[in-house]
């Protein structure tokens, strides 16, 4: 009956897969047994939590025994359920999943040990998609696949070349270290060469106690340290639970993997490897061939990757940490930080700063930290200490006076390395050992500002000839960053008048590829610097052999774009971001875009006055105004969060449960589309975004009736099925119909809903009754709602009377009305509407006033983060009441999406 389909239906568990972000592998060795190995692997796999939590696993290796542990649950409950903690050993193998090849059950977790042909064991974070071809070809070989799990095959693939590679030699030499070592190697190329996707991997060989870490595409992170007064070694798919246990870190790039011991590693290439960065030659490595590489610190804490307790989310805490982020960025602009530029300008008029900058470059070429913390002590203890603290007393008192208000660590250190200096300084946060570390920090600001200003430079360069010689100006970009390429038109055009063309990878090879001539620009963006779209792309344009410049716009200046694929790059200083979502790192990307928006404008002003040009009083007045409103683009973030609050908590408890919305942006469609994007990740919930005036043009057929339903559709429906079946009851008590009759006609009716089949097994009485029930109901009318549609326009009076007109077209077809501008008593006496039908709803995201529509595509977009944010919070929990297992919503880490995509 319709009823039970539809509780049924609600109370399922759907299964949903993620290719790219769930799942989480771990390998740890340390170089003697220990029975905290347990505590060690509990929290490592605890912190991987956030990847995947449908199965947890664990293999734990005491001299040659192999302990599996693994089951269905979540490793905060079956850490200790399965006993993972109370385990004792010196190898550690582990895995959280989310499901995507495989049900959910014992078989499929993962990790695996397998032992058809030889005796290995290992577990992957990925997805293989040949896993099927490859499954038939292994069973034929003689394996025996034990699960339905990609995993498992990536496990037997490495044994089946290992076998074959050891088979090359007599038995007695079989077991030889050497031997393995090398044959292991093989195996993995190969194996590597027959899986098809996107993976890391941890595979261990029992017999020699060697580990192996792959990176085919996913995150993988390997690090080394001391824990318990003996070395360790560790990979990870994720750098926050690698980082809680050390900070020294060896770069392990796609198409390598680390074969490591506690206490030594090499990185080996499975497949050839070339790789560029600037002001370096070009490194290239054939398949098989071993990599130099020594540890670094990492530039991050633990602490800078983790959830604060102020925040459930890290989208919360990242949105609300974007003021900072930005306020950074625009300090760069500025030439450094207040109190960088004090102590850099202090240090010379003291003439400490060729000493400071000599310690500085000491401890850069130090080869540990060890050595670095040493130098730091000295000089804390050396007269060039006492003669700095001294001075800066006399000089600088107002450092001084900071350092007894708190939070000094967490307000005036700005630079790249910051954590480095922090470190060193230690947790005693000595004043003399803070204002060294400063005083390092204000040095290599100083350093960052002129790489950051050579880039810029070298833009600026490229966009006047490019101006001058007319040429064309591409910026390509997947996803936000697509996004904020099409809100940085905007900035070109009406701040530097300067026509930029945003396309995104696919299309610039449909549209543009063959029409590029010598001396265009291409602006690359990408958070991640590893979008493998623009990657593509920006080798499609080297094949051409034409003179092309590119320009990168990168958050992570180590990275593929940032290093190899570019001629100029520009780092987008956001710092970590945690979420899939993008949020501080679209907005900076917006701050950039201004900078660079102006700066052309400069560039031209400059043109202008060398070419002997008199009429460009008019533009350097725009510069100068633009110059302000960058400046106080952070405290407009601040006000709109604060502002805000409580419309987008109206909103997103109003709307949370449509199944589908539009927002329609007057003039600044990539604000729109931007925020769609962001509803239909966090909330998976279908959102359009376009251009306001677009929608007329066939998209509003979706306004009145249709058929699109979400829960609450549904369960108004079931109501209504409801009272119907309760009045069946009713009516048959009352005419004497026995109860037989009353499930053929309950059953009849489940069926004429949705089929309007007449039912012609009922009795005169059942057949009467069956047909004034069809004639009163309206199964489907109740499922109607008003479709959300919401609005976001600039202050020109233009752009509002033009979303007055939307508004006005589309609330009597069935829209319900959501604005989010600054105030204006013309869009809320417009956005109400006295509907018959009480379908109809509206409200009002009002914006800080700015009177510039170019500060409202920020502020826009932190209005439309924070309600996307409340959209997801709110659906989540009403599925997870459900009992909708594998919803996939969530704010930090919706389904399917992962926060670089390096594949295809």
């Amino acid at each position: 009956m319709l009823l039970k389909v539809i509780l049924s239906f609600l109370n399922c568990h759907i299964y949903f897969p993620l290719p790219l972000l769930g799942c989480g592998v771990l390998g740890m060795s340390l170089l003697r047994s220990s029975k905290s190995i347990g505590e060690y692997a509990s929290d490592l796999l605890k912190a991987l939590e956030y990847r995947g939590y449908d199965s947890t696993g664990a293999a734990i290796q005491n001299g040659k025994d192999v302990t599996l542990l693994k089951g269905v649950g979540a490793p905060s409950l079956l850490v200790d359920t399965l006993k993972i903690r109370k385990q004792e050993g010196r190898l550690f193998c582990g895995q959280v999943r989310w499901a995507t090849f495989g049900r959910v059950n014992y078989e499929n977790s993962q990790p695996h040990i397998v032992k058809c042909k030889r005796y290995i064991y290992g577990a992957h974070n990925g997805n293989i998609t040949n896993m099927g071809e490859l499954s038939a070809f292994f069973t034929s070989e003689g394996h025996t696949i034990a699960s339905d799990n990609d995993g498992e095959i990536v496990v037997h693939a490495v044994e089946h070349y290992f076998d074959i590679e050891l088979n090359q030699f007599p038995v007695e030499e079989q077991l030889e270290e050497s031997v393995r070592r090398s044959c292991f190697r093989q195996a993995i190329s190969k194996a590597c060469e027959k899986l098809v996707g996107s993976f890391a991997a941890i595979i261990v060989d029992p017999v020699t106690e060697i580990m192996y870490a792959i990176k085919s595409g996913s995150s993988l992170y390997f690090g080394v340290g001391e824990i318990e007064n003996q070395k360790f070694t560790l990979a990870s798919s994720d750098l926050t639970a690698a980082l809680r246990f050390t900070k020294n870190m060896v770069d392990l790039r796609e198409g390598e993997f680390a074969e490591f011991t506690a206490d030594d590693f090499q990185i080996v290439a499975f497949k050839d490897v070339t790789i560029k960065r600037h002001g370096r030659p070009v490194s290239s490595y054939k398949r098989g061939e071993e990599i130099a590489r020594k540890p670094e610190r990492s530039k991050l804490r633990a602490e800078d990757t983790e959830l604060l307790p102020e925040y459930s989310y890290f989208m919360e805490q990242e949105i609300h940490s974007t003021p900072e982020a930005t306020r950074k960025l625009i300090k760069i602009f500025q030439g450094g930080s207040n109190s960088g530029k004090m102590m850099h300008s202090f240090l010379k008029s003291a003439n400490l700063l060729s000493h400071f900058e000599d310690l500085h470059n000491e401890i850069f070429n130090a080869v540990d930290f060890d050595q670095q913390q040493a130098l730091f002590d000295s000089a804390g203890d050396s007269e060039l200490g006492k003669k700095f603290f001294e001075k800066s007393l006399d000089d600088y008192p107002a450092i001084h006076q900071e350092l007894t208000h708190g939070n000094f660590s967490k307000r005036f250190f700005f630079s790249n390395d910051k954590n480095l200096f922090l470190d060193l300084a230690g947790d005693e946060f000595e004043n003399l050992s803070l204002l060294i570390a400063k005083a390092l920090d204000s040095i290599t600001e100083q350093n960052d500002i002129v790489e950051f200003n050579s880039g810029i430079d070298r833009f600026l360069l490229l966009m006047e000839k490019a101006i001058v010689e007319r040429r064309n100006i591409y910026v390509v970009a997947c996803g936000s960053s697509y996004h904020a390429a099409l809100i940085g038109a905007m900035y070109f055009n009406q701040i530097a008048e300067v026509g930029i063309k945003p396309v995104l990878p696919g299309d610039f090879r449909g549209h543009y590829l063959k029409c590029l001539k010598d001396d265009d620009i291409i602006i690359g963006v990408s958070q991640s610097g590893e979008t493998k779209d623009l990657i593509n792309v920006i080798d499609d344009i080297a094949s051409l052999g034409r003179k092309i410049s590119k320009v990168m716009l990168v958050n992570n200046m180590n990275s593929t774009l940032g290093q190899e694929k570019s001629d100029v790059s520009i780092p987008v200083f956001c710092g970590p971001e945690m979420a899939v979502p993008a949020t501080k790192s679209f907005t900076n990307q917006l701050t950039l875009f201004y900078y660079l928006a102006t700066k052309t404008l400069g560039k031209r002003i400059e043109m202008m006055k060398s070419s002997g040009t008199k009429d460009y009083q008019e533009i350097e007045r725009t510069y100068k105004r633009r110059w302000r409103t960058l400046e106080n683009i952070p405290e407009l973030i601040s006000e709109t969060i604060k502002l805000t609050a409580d419309s987008v908590e109206r909103v997103a408890s109003s709307i949370h449960g449509s199944p589908s919305a539009q927002i329609l942006a007057t003039g600044m469609s990539g604000v729109a589309k931007e925020g769609a994007l962001k509803i239909r990740e966090t909330v998976l919930n279908h959102t359009e975004g376009s251009e306001a005036s677009e929608f007329k043009h066939g998209p509003n057929t979706i306004l009145g009736k249709n058929t699109v339903y979400g829960l609450e559709s549904i369960s108004s429906m079931s109501k209504e099925f409801h009272y119907a079946v309760g009045k069946i009851y009713k009516l048959a008590d009352e005419r004497g119909i026995d109860s037989s009759d009353v499930k053929d006609i309950i059953q009849a009716l489940s069926v004429f809903v949705f089929e309007r089949s007449m039912p012609f097994n009922l009795t005169k009485k059942g057949t009467i009754l069956f047909k004034e029930l069809v004639q009163e109901y309206d199964f489907f009318g109740p499922m109607m709602i008003n479709y959300p549609l919401i609005y976001i326009t600039g202050p020109d009076e233009r752009d509002i009377n033009l979303t007055i007109s939307q508004m006005n077209t589309h609330k009597i077809r069935g829209g319900s009305t959501f604005i989010v501008a600054e105030g204006s008593k013309q869009l809320m006496e417009n956005a109400y509407y006295d509907d018959e039908s009480g379908r109809y709803s509206w409200d009002f995201i009002k914006l800080p006033k700015t009177g510039d529509a170019l500060m409202v595509t920020i502020s826009a977009t932190i209005a439309i983060q924070l309600l996307s944010l409340g959209m997801s919070v709110k659906k989540m929990k009403y599925l997870d009441k459900l009992g909708m297992l594998g919803h996939g919503v969530h704010p930090d880490v919706p389904k399917n999406v992962s926060k670089s995509i390096t594949v295809d």
